[in-house]
């Protein structure tokens, strides 16, 4: 599947991509910038709040992230939606996190999907390995 690069601000064009995360008996569309140098998926706290997700009841890690800081980082195993797969995925939640937007790492991603980024046509493309 391709997905188009998302303008975030004039002629600044990031891969930001649309999946779903399964919250009790509905499933919830989210967005989030693909990382390929992010182990894991991080989200905002809020988004754990619109999940329904106590997000410190899941395991506690330390997760240096790009300035060198650290950051506390909840992790919690949730159904995930991508690209036509259904699946269960890592995913961790920081009140630290210091970007906008939630980051889509390679943990339960990239072992399914070859991950393709086209700066040059502003696409990624996701393609199921399994």
């Amino acid at each position: 599947m391709k997905f188009p690069y998302l303008e975030v601000s004039k002629d600044n064009f990031v891969p930001i991509i649309t999946f779903e995360i399964c919250a009790g008996q509905r499933w919830i569309r989210l967005e989030a910038y693909i990382d390929s140098g992010a182990t894991y998926s991080i989200f905002h706290v809020d988004t754990a709040g619109l999940l329904d997700i106590d997000y410190q009841e899941g395991k506690k890690i330390l997760i240096t992230v790009g300035d060198g800081g650290v950051i506390p980082v909840y992790l919690h195993k949730l159904p995930v939606r991508f690209a036509g797969l259904e699946f269960d995925a890592i995913v961790g939640f920081s009140k630290s996190l210091g970007v906008g937007f939630n980051l889509l790492g390679r943990a339960g991603f990239f072992e399914k999907f070859r991950i393709c980024f086209n700066d040059r046509d502003k696409i990624v493309e996701a393609t199921k390995l399994i």
